[in-house]
Parts: C-alpha cells; sequence; structure tokens
C-alpha cells in the first residue's frame, strides 16, 4: 500500500474533526488505522503521552502530522526481504516436510514442494489462513503454476503470491 500524502492525511483527519478543534486524543489510533497505518500499542502510547502535554483532550492537524510521518518511517523499516523471506521458506519445507538435510537440499536444488505442506505451514504457522483462504488459494495455483503429482512449482507459487 502507498503511503498517503499530506492531502489524504489531512482529509481523514477532517473527518474526525468536525468542529475544528482537532481529534481526541483517545482517536490517534483509530485515524492512524484509518491512514492504513498499523502503530503498535506501544507506539500509540507514546503518541497519547506527547499529544497530553500539549493539550489533554485534543490534537491538532501538525502534531497529528508528526506522529504520522513517524509511524510511517517506523512502518517503513519493518519492511521485508520478500525474495529472502520465500527462499528461508522454501529451505524450511525441504528441511521439514521433505526430511531433506542441509547438504540434500542444497545438492538437489528441487523446485517442486508437495501442495499439502504448503496448505499445512499457512494454516499452522504464523498469521494462520482459514481453509476457505486455502481452498481459494488451491484453485489460484491449479489454475496459474505449474503442478505435477501433488506438487507444486514454488517459484510459480512465490510469483502467484507476489500477484
Amino acid at each position: 500500500m502507498a503511503l498517503p500524502s499530506e492531502e489524504e492525511i489531512q482529509e481523514v483527519f477532517n473527518l474526525f474533526n468536525p468542529e475544528g478543534s482537532g481529534i481526541k486524543i483517545k482517536e490517534i489510533g483509530t485515524v492512524m488505522r484509518s491512514l492504513g497505518l498499523a502503530s503498535s500499542q506501544a507506539q500509540l502510547s507514546e503518541f497519547a503521552t506527547e499529544a497530553a502535554q500539549i493539550d489533554d483532550t485534543f490534537v491538532q492537524f501538525s502534531v497529528f502530522l508528526s506522529f504520522v510521518k513517524r509511524a510511517q518511517t517506523h512502518e517503513a523499516s519493518k519492511s521485508v526481504d520478500f525474495e529472502k523471506e520465500m527462499k528461508g521458506l522454501h529451505e524450511g519445507i525441504k528441511h521439514f516436510c521433505d526430511k531433506l538435510t542441509q547438504k540434500q537440499s542444497r545438492e538437489t536444488n528441487a523446485d517442486m514442494v508437495k501442495i499439502s505442506d504448503i496448505k499445512h505451514l499457512l494454516s499452522a504457522v504464523g498469521d494462520k489462513m482459514s481453509e476457505e483462504e486455502l481452498e481459494e488459494m488451491s484453485r489460484e495455483m491449479r489454475g496459474t503454476c505449474r503442478i505435477q503429482d501433488g506438487r507444486v512449482s514454488f517459484d510459480d507459487f512465490v510469483r502467484l503470491l507476489k500477484v
């Protein structure tokens, strides 16, 4: 998602500021989320504390804008290297699901991974996918990826995720 422009930030701020006195301190997180920013609770508490030092009820646009810019900087610093993450996932699947040693994994360079292994990982680890999401992903894989004997090309799977 692209970062919002200052005009977009002003527009969203004004939606929560109908009387022109500023947004309520307790609404900082809501307005941030409306802009597509997922600030941590700790960061929102920090913003609320800073805002309360200026005014104990409301936050003016200039102060809120500084919070948004800090949140954007923090969010940008958390960006991940997608290729590196996918390579790690592929190595993990080969090691834990196909039971290959690191040496075997390096030597075989097997591109095809079991669809059932991918579905298992996506339903059990991290942000777990629902059964409906897994079925939708399976349909997309069958339509766009090379599949052979219940295995999918990992490179095709990665391309599917990028779209």
